[in-house]
């Protein structure tokens, strides 16, 4: 979350994620967004998902993927749909 006020929504979106079979966590650090950025980055985190005012009035969440930067702002179903897709490709290629 960018900030405190909506580290509730985060929470929201976390146990969505994981009740959908997606590994995530919460940084819920009082640090500088940006900083929360680059360190997501450097320990290679797949996808970042960042949640402030925008995000929360609308039920979306701006989404980052590694090596690609910024992919735009999604419905948390629509992001859910993506991973989850992902995931299955991931599968169909390992065997």
């Amino acid at each position: 979350p960018i900030s405190d006020k909506y580290l509730e929504y985060a929470q929201q979106v976390h146990q969505t994620l994981r009740s959908n079979g997606i590994r995530a966590s919460v940084d819920d650090r009082n640090e500088k967004i940006g900083k929360k950025i680059r360190e997501a980055e450097l320990s290679r985190v797949p996808y970042m998902l960042v949640v402030g005012e925008k995000e929360m009035t609308e039920g979306k969440l701006a989404v980052r993927r590694q090596g690609k930067g910024d992919i735009g702002v999604l419905q948390v179903d629509e992001f859910v749909s993506l991973v989850r897709q992902e995931i299955g490709n991931r599968k169909d290629s390992d065997g």
